[in-house]
């Protein structure tokens, strides 16, 4: 045994431990490691060759994970480093390393996308500060004492078959880090600056100030433990002097040397550690603070920005955003092109103008910003077309001299190594800095990195370009030598296009230039970018106008928003895959798709619709699961439960307004497994040993999950889910019926029933355990989430207890107008809340709906550009993660909220009731809708005054449902007389049920 021990420590290549190291884990035991993956994952431990133990993988055609745990209680101390020893083989995948307390529930974690993990076994070595608190409802987020580790390979960029394997786990103790660092010992000896830190020290970068006469300099950074033995830490070129800011992370040093080769030594040489300078956004945020206000873009200086999206149905992540302030990023991730104007030996940019929000024609998706200066104008479009894979931007810059005399302007154009997603987007796409490590002119052509190239109509008069050590305002980059191919080491160099422009009073002079948005450039055009943009401008102008609203000219902004909301969903999905963003969440949730496909199929924008639903249904788990969302790894297997109800209302949405029953046979098989997984769920709960250890409320709910995002420290009993699961019943018996699955239908609308009814008492239930007048969010917790509850109203049509609904809407209405009044303090919200305009339309009450409405429409930034980000912040300058902008999901909860104030579809009684939502204000001025397909068919119809009183209108083409066609008399006082046809109609209530189109009907006081 002592042998067979001693030959698997050589086998393993295991040095001795480092003093003061503790070993946690060894190989050499092989017992206490167990593989767990995600569903249809393969995952199993083998021993290799060279004694480690392997983590075996397959992701097969999914996404997901492989997990090889084991316990290892660990006290952590303040300051440690845990050095794994590791190798691995096949495609690059994320790795990530856990931490898990006692209960199972609170996680630390490395987590390092797209990691390279060693072919050979090597020593990877993590400190303290590379953990970071990831998940669990603990309000102690301080790593203090865990149970059990996890070395997971998620699948990343390529999937596959691998392995990941370990040696050893040991843990050493590391001196904490002063509270102060003392002030290192600095001389100056001829050229060189050098620094004696007086303890081994761990830096990220350097700042250094140069004397005011240095405009040019080359130098070295040296660094040594020892001051005998050096290395070169980053030889830098063609500083322009003033700040440098060198970028050097994971560094470690005792001494410093800045060795200057032409010019004086620097004054001053600052240190950063990981806490100033945690990446490569910090470092330009304090270089900016060094530059003129208006040289670097605002989120660099610490304030929100917003962006407006460019792109083409379909194009996803291969689309541009523009700034607020007229720069333009090409493509997910991608680098940026921001305006400037020199006029009169000033240097006018961002900072210096009046900036004015606008939209082509006031709702086509071709952004505009308008700068305002007390000498010009300029205003700055684009758009974007061609194929979804294979788009391409179109810019222009209309310079127009306003002020009373001749002019001479030069126009700028400064491509930088930054993005217009700001730095604190950290979610999937992380913000702000963009690699630019090679830049080439040939006129009229300017290559990026060797790849995308922006082509210019007109040709600039000089063209210049500088490394990131040349620094980032604009004055040096004018000043820098002419470009023709240029390579920057640190990979953040930036380029100035120049035009010298004289310009009579009042005359405009237009520069435009075009690129590719994805990796494919496509076919070169022949035709004038102006030209190009008109034909755009009709492509859009015919796709939106399927369906019209037409409103006073005082609410046209809401009309128009409709439009653009239907355009945002359409760019945001990648080809047939609805996506909530193109940055922050280019991934496609059936969650926020279903509810696209909601408000897309009443729009009569039925292909997209389609082609979404057939496309998702491919990734349904073998199981009948329904995977949460969808990217290029595959299906995820998250829990989530609102998934399977919701994919079978999407392609029972399709179904109702196409009544293509190809589409609905196709996904019958689906359909079938999708129902059985549901109920499974559903069963779950109703078991005797379920029953016997939890509150009577969470009986016949479906189980935990995280779908609803409040949610993600711990899973919950989600009413949301079981909201979303009726429906999903709702919807499977319909389904059923319609495909003569006759004995289907009968058992699952036997479950439809049981779920409708014990939700029903679960809610009374939990009003009652928690003390609680309104319907909780989750039936464990007792939250108040009416943003949730709404869809008990739409789309679930829930029979709930009306006392309990009508207190929880009432408690919302009266919280949201304290809010509006600055009355009740609040540091944010999300747009998802839109869906409660639809939901008080839906409960009676219009007046509030559009008082609801007016706030929210005041929180589009900018205004003019129709849109919502996911988060809306009080402070519009307050720095934070919006999410993406524009949302597509809150597109789709603005857009069907909206068309419910016109009409709406009413289960319970199979009515379609029409005006609900109409406002006095609208209904004195007249209304139109145009073409709102529903599931009775298309619907129009005009409300317009009509001598004392106001006319109805109703087109042609709906086929009334059971419960008819009615109208809801959305005014309050007296009921008005109806007559149609000489002949006087009965009121039900408030309601109208309509004779069927065409019909004409008067009403009079």
């Amino acid at each position: 045994m002592i042998a067979a021990t001693l030959i698997l420590a050589v086998l393993l290549g295991s040095a001795p431990a480092a003093a003061g190291e503790r070993v946690l884990a060894d190989a050499r035991v092989a017992s206490g490691w167990k593989a767990l993956a995600s569903e249809q994952v393969e995952a199993a431990i083998l021993r290799d060759a060279d004694g480690s133990l392997c983590l075996e993988y397959d992701f097969r055609s999914v996404s997901g994970y492989a997990v090889m745990r084991r316990s290892m209680p660990v006290q952590w101390p303040r300051a440690f480093a845990l050095r794994v020893r590791i190798k691995g083989r096949g495609g690059m995948n994320d790795f990530q390393l856990k931490l898990v307390d006692a209960s199972g529930d609170n996680v630390w974690w490395v987590n390092r996308p797209s990691y390279a993990t060693p072919r050979e076994l090597t020593d990877v070595t993590f400190k303290e500060r590379h953990f970071s608190f990831a998940w669990g409802p603990t309000a102690d987020k301080a790593l203090a004492r865990t149970e059990t580790v996890e070395l997971a390979v998620v699948a990343g960029r390529d999937r596959g078959r691998g392995a990941l394997c370990i040696a050893e786990v040991g843990l050493k103790e590391r001196e904490a880090d002063p509270a102060i660092w003392p002030d290192p010992s600095v001389r100056t000896r001829g050229r060189t600056l050098e620094l004696d830190l007086l303890r081994l020290r761990e830096l990220n970068g350097l700042l250094l100030q140069w004397p005011e006469p240095v405009r040019q300099v080359d130098y070295d950074v040296l660094a040594s433990r020892d001051a005998r033995r050096w290395t070169v830490l980053r030889r830098v070129r063609r500083s322009s002097g003033g700040f440098d800011a060198l970028y050097l992370p994971e560094s470690e040093a005792r001494h410093l040397k800045i060795r200057a080769l032409n010019a004086a030594a620097p004054l001053r040489v600052d240190l950063r550690d990981s806490k100033k300078w945690p990446d490569f956004n910090a470092v330009l945020s304090e270089l900016a603070r060094h530059a003129p206000r208006g040289h670097v873009p605002r989120a660099f200086l610490g304030e929100q920005n917003y962006w407006a999206l460019v792109g083409v149905a379909g194009g996803g992540e291969r689309s541009a955003l523009m700034s607020e302030d007229g720069a333009l990023e090409l493509g997910r991730g991608g680098f940026s092109v921001e305006p400037a104007v020199l006029t009169e030996g000033q240097l006018v940019a961002w900072a210096d103008v009046q900036i004015v929000h606008s939209l082509r024609e006031g709702h086509l998706p071709m952004p505009e910003v308008h700068w305002r200066h007390g000498l010009f104008r300029l205003d700055i479009a684009a758009a974007a077309e061609g194929r979804p894979a294979a788009p391409q931007l179109l810019v222009r810059y209309a310079l127009t001299n306003t002020s009373g005399s001749a002019r001479a302007f030069t126009l700028l154009l400064a491509v930088r190594p930054w993005q217009v997603n700001p730095p604190q987007q950290f979610l999937n796409t992380p913000g702000g800095a963009s690699h630019i490590d090679r830049l080439r002119w040939q006129a009229p052509r300017l290559t990026v990195n060797d790849g995308k190239g922006l082509t210019f109509a007109e040709a600039p008069g000089r063209v210049t370009a500088m490394p990131l050590s040349g620094g980032i305002d604009l004055r040096p980059l004018r000043d820098a030598q002419a470009l023709s191919n240029l390579t920057d080491e640190q990979g953040h160099a930036s380029a100035l296009l120049q035009w010298e422009l004289t310009l009579q009073p009042g005359e405009t002079r237009v520069l435009r230039w075009s690129a590719p948005l994805g990796a494919d450039p496509g076919p070169a055009a022949a035709q004038p970018i102006d030209e190009r943009m008109d034909q755009v401008a009709a492509g859009w102008r015919a796709r939106l106008g399927k369906m019209e609203l037409t409103l006073p000219a005082s609410s046209r902004q809401v009309a128009d928003t409709v439009r653009t909301a239907h355009a945002n969903i359409l760019m945001s999905a990648d080809r047939a895959a609805l996506q909530p963003g193109t940055r922050s969440y280019a991934r496609s949730w059936i969650r926020d798709g279903a509810m696209m496909v909601g408000g897309l199929v009443r729009l009569g924008e039925l292909d997209a619709a389609r082609d979404f639903v057939d496309w998702f249904a491919g990734f349904v788990f073998a199981s009948g699961k329904v995977p949460c969302c969808v990217d290029a790894r595959g299906a995820d297997p998250v829990v989530e439960n609102d998934s399977h109800g919701e994919y079978l209302y999407a392609v029972a949405e399709v179904w109702r307004h196409s009544r293509d029953q190809a589409f609905l046979a196709r996904h019958w098989e689906v359909v079938q497994r999708v129902v059985a997984w549901l109920e499974g769920l559903r069963q779950s709960t109703r078991t005797a040993p379920f029953t016997a250890a939890h509150p009577a409320n969470l009986r016949g709910l479906l189980p935990p999950s995280i779908s609803h995002e409040g949610y993600s420290d711990k899973p919950a009993f989600s009413y949301w889910d079981d909201f979303w699961a009726l429906r999903g019943y709702k919807d499977a018996v319909v389904i059923a019926q319609a495909l003569g699955q006759t004995a289907r239908a009968t058992e699952w609308a036997q479950w439809r029933d049981e779920l409708q009814a014990e939700l029903a008492q679960s809610i009374e239930a939990s009003a009652t355990r928690f003390g609680m007048d309104a319907i909780a969010g989750a039936a464990d917790r007792g939250d108040f989430d009416p943003t949730s509850t709404s869809v008990a109203l739409n789309p679930a049509q829930a029979r709930v207890s009306p006392q309990l609904l009508k207190a929880t809407f009432e408690r919302y209405w009266q919280e949201a107008r304290q809010r509006a009044a600055g009355t009740r303090p609040w540091k944010d919200y999300t747009p998802y809340e839109l869906r409660m305009v639809g939901a008080l339309v839906r409960v009676g009450q219009a007046g509030r709906a559009h008082e609801l409405l007016k706030f929210f429409m005041h929180d589009r930034r900018p205004e003019g550009w129709n849109q919502w980000a996911e988060v809306v912040l009080p402070n519009p300058r307050e720095p934070r993660f919006l999410g993406d902008m524009p949302h597509a999901w809150v597109a789709s909860d603005y857009l069907r909220s909206v068309l419910d104030m016109f009409a709406y579809e009413r289960e319970e009684d199979d009515a379609l009731v029409l005006g609900a939502g109409l406002s006095e204000e609208w209904m004195a001025s007249g209304v139109a809708v145009k073409n709102m397909s529903t599931a009775q068919g298309p619907l129009s119809y005009t409300l317009r005054p009509s001598g004392r009183g106001i006319l109805l209108e109703l087109a042609a083409g709906l086929s009334p449902p059971q419960g008819g066609v009615r109208l809801a008399w959305p005014l309050a006082g007296p009921l008005p007389r109806a007559r149609h046809g000489g002949a006087e109609l009965p009121w039900t209530g408030r309601e109208l049920v309509l004779p069927r189109g065409p019909a004409t009907v008067q009403f009079d006081p």
